[in-house]
Formats: structure tokens, sequence, C-alpha cells
């Protein structure tokens, strides 16, 4: 697949039944696979560091999470095909692993009743899948290892990672090797939306490319959202200014 660059980020040029194919395909093999969801604010936080810029550019799988991405891929004259959001490409691997009927899925983050939860509720739906555990994010750095060890021993091949950006970008870019997960993506509030705890926005606003409004809305993230936001449609217009 080739990619599209948007200002600091590389971002794959891949529809969604590419990417869980793509997925599907790795989950056979032997060797880990990094997934990220980069969004506008994901791409704002690779231009200030350039540490986290390299972990997003590195990985297996950059896909174009959110709107802010497909509209800035058109601007700048070198389009993705379509979004692909992190928790629906989550939800489809897992609901192809379950009509294959095998698959196993680890979840890490989120508090402790929420992860659970969600855990619970994939198997409901999706009786084709094994889960292989799932660990809330709260634990105290000490228990870090153990955390590892048990992902390690589960040997998932999903490991769907719901710390936020950017840490739960770093915690797999340091440790995915060492759980033995075959595919790692870092999924924002997946596991949330899994387990009920947090709603996604009404169908229409989906399908109108609005869902990120709802979210600043819903969970009153002005102060944090909208700066970024201003800020990168600042960038990319900056960049097709210079036409680059």
């Amino acid at each position: 697949m080739s990619r599209t660059q948007i200002l600091a980020l590389g971002v794959d040029k891949v529809t969604m039944a590419e990417a869980v194919e793509r997925c599907l395909s790795w989950a056979e093999g032997d060797q880990p696979r990094l997934i990220v969801t980069p969004n506008a604010e994901h791409v704002y936080q690779a231009v200030k560091d350039p540490a986290f810029a390299a972990i997003e550019n590195g990985a297996d799988l950059v896909i174009p999470d959110g709107i802010g991405v497909l509209m800035a891929s058109r601007i700048l004259g070198d389009p993705v095909p379509e979004k692909v959001a992190g928790v629906e490409l989550s939800t489809n691997i897992i609901a192809a692993m379950s009509n294959r009927g095998r698959g196993s899925v680890y979840l890490l983050g989120g508090r402790p009743e929420v992860v659970a939860e969600a855990a619970r509720r994939l198997k409901e739906r999706f009786p084709g899948i094994t889960i292989a555990g799932h660990q809330h994010g709260y634990y105290k750095p000490d228990q870090e290892p153990a955390v590892i060890a048990a992902i390690a021993a589960a040997r998932p091949d999903l490991l769907v990672v719901g710390m936020g950006m950017p840490k739960q970008e770093e915690w797999l870019a340091a440790h995915l090797r060492e759980t033995r997960a075959k595919l790692g993506i870092g999924a924002g509030g997946t596991i949330d939306v899994w387990a009920g705890a947090a709603p996604r926005a009404p169908e229409w606003m989906i399908k109108s490319n609005l869902e990120w409004l709802f979210r600043i809305v819903k969970l009153g993230r002005y102060s944090r959202s909208l700066p970024p936001l201003f800020k990168f449609m600042a960038m990319v217009a900056a960049q097709r200014m210079r036409g680059r």
C-alpha cells in the first residue's frame, strides 16, 4: 500500500475492506504488526513530537481514522479512498475472525468494570472468537512486567490497547513484540464503546462525517480538541499553498 503525506505523517491509501484483509493475513503470520489510527489530533501531535511521528510512521498500517485526515489528503491532492475508523476496523477484524471460527482477542485499557464488560459483550456478540484475556489500564508501573507476561502467555491474535493517544502508541511500540500478539492496535475509546460506557454518534452523523463534532460536544472536549484541530487545518492550508 502506498501512503499519502499529511504534514508529519504518512497515511495508507487503504479502504476498510483492504485494511481488514491485510490484518487477517498478518494474523496468520508470525511477525507482530502495529496498527495506528491517526486523526487530526494525532497528526498535530506528530508535528510537535518527532518521536511520536516516528512511531506512527513506522507502523505496519496507518489508517485514515478521522474526517480531518480524509479532507486533508484531498486538499493536498493525494487523497486516501475513504475514512477507516479505528473502532470499526477493530470490530470488523473481530467479526471476520468470528465468522472464520478462529481468532483470539486481548483487551488492555479502561476502567476495570468497563474492560470486563467490553470482553463480555464481545464474546456474546461474536461467539466464534476467543477472549484471551483483559486488563484494565490503571495498573501501577511496577505491575507492568506481569501485565506483559499475562498477555504473552495468552498469545492473542489481536491486542486492542485503549490508553489514549500518545500513551497507547508508545506502549505498543515499546512492548508489542514482548506480548507475542500478532496484531496490536491503539484504539482510543474503542473499549469504552464496546462496553456501552461511551456512546457513538447517531448513524446519520457518522455517515455525514460529523462524529468528531459529536465527540467534542458530548464529551465537552472543546479546549482539548478544538485548538489542535484549528492548528491542524491551518498547517494543511499552509502546506497546500507551498505546493507540498
